[in-house]
Order: C-alpha cells, then structure tokens, then sequence
C-alpha cells in the first residue's frame, strides 16, 4: 500500500553530501569580503530601524454566515480523522472535493492573491475538524507518522538524510518535519466559550520555552540587544470568534487551555460541559499547508475526492480578501490592568506528547507571569471575547 511505499523509500534515502572547495584567491577573496561586509552593515542598519515581527496573522469576516454553517454541518458529521488533498483546485471543476477543501482551497488562494511567490504553487493541505472546548496542550503540529516511526525505530532514522529528502520541513534541531504554516478557521463558538488559542511565536517545544532561542539570540545579537534578550517568552492569544481565520508559521508551539486560565490554577475541580452546543460548542477547522515539491504528511488520507454526501455547495466559498478584516495584535503594555506587586507568579504551560516531543523531561512548563500586570494581564487576556493579545512571559 501507499504507507509502505512510503516507508521503503524512507528508509532507502541516501545522504547528500556536498563537498565545497575553495576556489577564491587573492584579489577577488578581498572584494566578496568588503561586499559582505557592507551587506551586513546594511542589514544590521535595516533591522536596526525596523522592530522583530511574527509570522502570525488574524482575520475576521473569512467566510459568511451561511458557509459557516454548511461547513459546521459538514465536519459534525467528518469526524475527527485527518484527512488531505492536493492544491489548488480547479474550483470550475468539483472533482469530488467536499465543501472542507474547497473553501479551505479559496481561503489559500485569496492569501496567495496577494504574495507572487506562492500563488498557484503545488501544495498539500492536511486537515481535521474539531466541535468540542476541550484542554488541547501546548505542541507543535508535525508529521505524525514520521514522527512514530522515529519513536519506534530511531537507529533506521538518520537526521542527515531525513534532513535531505525534507529539506524544506524538517528541523534537525528538533528532530520533526513541520508544516509550512499552520490555520484555524472557526466556524462557531458558544456563549460562555472562553478558549482562545495561544500561540508561542519562535518556539517549537516545551524545552524552547525554558532555554534561550537561537533564532532570537542571532536576531538580538544584529539588533544589538532587545527584550527577547531577557529570556522573554512572547505569546499571542486569538479568542475563537465566528468566521475568524488564524495563520501561523508551522513550526510554532500552539495550546488551547480549558479552564481558560488553567495555567495558573493549582488543580481543577470537577467535568468540562460540552452540551448545549450554542453554549459550550467550539467548532473549528484545523488545517496545515505543506510544500507540493516534498512528500505529503505520511499515512494521511490524500485525494479521498467523497465528494459533498449530499451537502450542497455554495458559489460563494469564501469572501474576497479585499473584504477580510485583519485584526491587530495589542500588546499588553497598552492594556490598562490592575496594579500588582506580584509579577513573579508562577504559569504552568502543559505540553502534549512524549518526552522527546516536549522537548522537556516534565509535563509542565513552569514560566512567570508578564512584568506588567502579572496573572491578571495573563488572565483578561485569556478571557477576551474578541481582542487578540501580545504577552511576554518569562523564563524563572
């Protein structure tokens, strides 16, 4: 079958190995070494003028009430299987996709409209659906299967040549293949839902949480020194609002805490409610993008085409970006909370999987709360209905 295809021609890899000479000398080894000097020179005065950014977007008015509504209809019934498809589509020709991939296909296809670089690019788009508030830990989305067959035979795995055949997804630093960028797309959220997801920006593991970053060191060492410099951890929390679309880099640890505030409480007492669903319904699709020229995640269903099962397909699969409403990103320091003597409170990120996919020997995560306004910023942040927020937690 497809699966042990994939596994022959995994465990058949052959490392690349290139060999570099040196061929520069004399006259022109000084002129490239003055080139790149001045280069540097540049890009340090550039980063100098323009503060680090985060590879984080948020939008409102994705998708209508209507679609939302077909598509909440749709994934109830989907279950929670992952699933993927090849992209992007021909969306004159149904070819038996479900409503799922094409508007998730529309969706790609409006962020691409407006970056020439990707638009029109062979990708895979691997997707699963989720209807339920429940505590989702701290992790980082990966290859799933690659990742298992790592765990049960490490010695047939070599980073080397896992690092060749997946060169653009896979971090020999971490040891995981991830996708290029991963999205939520909600669909409905109940009243007294409180369950925003928080992304970790830069951070991988529940060990990148706890130790310094080396993409953040080589950035503070150009910039010459910043916050992040302190063993800052940033975090963004995006409430789950109707018809919002969240984008993150793919590598990027992300959670959804139930109690919202879970991190800060000794124990939690008694069951979660999950019924009604107009009360306590948190309905998502949850979906990652990776590149057409790799392989697809292994072992995940590719190119089902079942088709719609009688749902009916709108015209209108997506608004045009135009229309989308891109949400700004507050940082906490703008944000008026009580004041506190207690910044160095204690926050206890859980983190999802085994030990070498935490990163870390312990479930736990223990960080301080921010500086400015220690549990209660972290906590009104947590409760936002609507307010995407910026923090900076801390390393003990």
């Amino acid at each position: 079958g497809r699966w042990d295809r994939q596994t022959k021609t995994l465990f058949s890899l052959s490392p690349r190995r290139n060999h570099l000479n040196n061929i520069i000398s004399g006259t022109s080894e000084n002129i490239i070494t003055m080139m790149l000097l001045a280069s540097s020179a540049i890009v340090a005065y550039v980063l100098l003028l323009a503060p680090l950014t985060i590879a984080l977007s948020v939008w409102d008015g994705v998708i209508g009430s209507d679609q939302r509504m077909a598509l909440h209809r749709y994934a109830s019934k989907a279950g929670l299987e992952h699933k993927s498809f090849s992209r992007p589509l021909d969306q004159s020709n149904n070819n038996g996709n479900n409503i799922i991939e094409r508007t998730l296909d529309a969706i790609l296809t409006e962020i691409e409209s407006k970056d020439n670089n990707i638009h029109g690019k062979q990708q895979y788009v691997e997707y699963w659906t989720r209807q339920e508030w429940r505590h989702i830990e701290a992790h980082s989305d990966v290859d799933e299967a690659l990742a298992k067959m790592h765990d049960q035979n490490p010695s047939l795995l070599v980073d080397d040549e896992l690092e060749s055949k997946f060169s653009a997804t896979y971090s020999n630093t971490h040891g995981f293949r991830f996708p290029s960028n991963g999205h939520v797309l909600y669909l409905q959220v109940g009243s007294e839902v409180k369950g925003p997801t928080c992304v970790f920006p830069s951070r991988s593991s529940g060990g990148d949480l706890l130790q310094s970053n080396e993409h953040q060191e080589k950035a503070c060492a150009t910039e010459g020194g910043n916050h992040q410099d302190n063993g800052d951890i940033k975090l963004v929390t995006v409430p789950a609002v109707s018809g919002r679309l969240l984008r993150f880099d793919g590598q990027d640890l992300h959670a959804v805490p139930r109690p919202h505030d879970l991190w800060m409480l000794p124990f939690v007492k008694g069951g979660a409610e999950y019924k009604p669903e107009e009360v306590w319904g948190r309905s998502v699709i949850l979906f990652n993008v990776w590149p057409g020229e790799e392989d697809p995640p292994l072992n995940v269903s590719l190119d089902s085409n079942e088709g719609g099962e009688g749902e009916a397909h709108t015209n209108e699969l997506c608004n045009a970006f135009s229309e989308w409403d891109e949400v700004d990103v507050v940082q906490n320091t703008q944000i008026e909370v009580p004041d506190t003597q207690e910044s160095n409170q204690s926050v206890k990120v859980w983190l999802l999987g085994n030990e070498r996919r935490r990163g870390y020997p312990m479930r736990t995560a223990n960080l301080l709360s921010p500086a400015h306004g220690g549990r209660e910023s972290l906590r009104k942040a947590l409760s936002e209905k609507s307010l995407v927020t910026e923090l900076l937690l801390r390393q003990q």
